[in-house]
């Protein structure tokens, strides 16, 4: 099988054109480790939007993407015509990146770079709290004050069913915290959550309840 490995940075991002969106999801739907990268990848980028610290890209970076990205050409001649340029694969990542505006590669080699070096020192002083992978699901990112999102990616709930959260404190009964179709997810729960909580998904049928009723999905306690 192969893989969109490529790809899945800018799915990540939200960066695709609506081609290679449709072809990596449907590449995930049947490739569980593609699967588990997205799901990597979104808990970084949802941890890139909230904790890194603002930073201006430098000066020469501009040049830089611009050197990297356009060809470089050199003759000593008038040139031939040229040949109809052959059919590139879909999955040639530098030409469609050439695409992108320059200003939008800039954040994002510069947020790669500050996740490398001090995100996970920022993520103790900022709105941010914590990350954790929830198996099976994606990512859970909690906020100071009790806000939580869920990010990630699920089969397609069957039909006559629905995907809930759940935020279950500890020694307490679970409380709904949303409800979600499945296929991507970018869901902010309904309830607060604090540390020590576990944030659980079940598959559920119907439109959900008030007390989970289907298996566990998957689950994540909040450091």
């Amino acid at each position: 099988m192969e893989h969109v490995d490529e790809l899945i940075a800018g799915y990540a991002l939200h960066a695709l054109d609506a081609e290679d969106e449709r072809v990596v999801v449907a590449h995930i739907e049947r490739c569980k480790r593609c699967r588990a990268r997205v799901r990597e990848y979104e808990g970084v980028a949802a941890a890139l939007a909230h904790a890194a610290p603002p930073a201006e890209p430098p000066p020469e970076l501009r040049g830089r993407l611009l050197g990297a990205i356009a060809p470089e050409v050199v003759t000593t001649e008038p040139a031939a015509p040229s040949a109809p340029e052959p059919s590139r694969s879909r999955w040639s990542w530098w030409p469609r990146a050439s695409a992108v505006a320059v200003p939008v590669l800039a954040a994002v080699a510069v947020a790669l770079a500050i996740w490398n070096v001090s995100l996970r020192d920022d993520l103790r002083d900022r709105n941010v709290r914590s990350v954790a992978a929830i198996a099976h699901v994606g990512s859970v990112v909690s906020y100071q004050g009790g806000r939580v999102g869920l990010l990630g990616h699920v089969r397609p709930a069957p039909a006559g069913h629905v995907y809930e959260a759940w935020v279950i404190p500890p020694g307490q009964n679970p409380l709904a915290a949303g409800t979600f179709p499945g296929g991507r997810i970018a869901l902010t729960l309904t309830r607060p959550a604090a540390p020590g909580d576990r944030i659980v998904v079940t598959l559920e049928p119907g439109h959900g309840g008030s007390a989970p009723k289907g298996p566990a999905v998957g689950q994540a306690t909040l450091a």
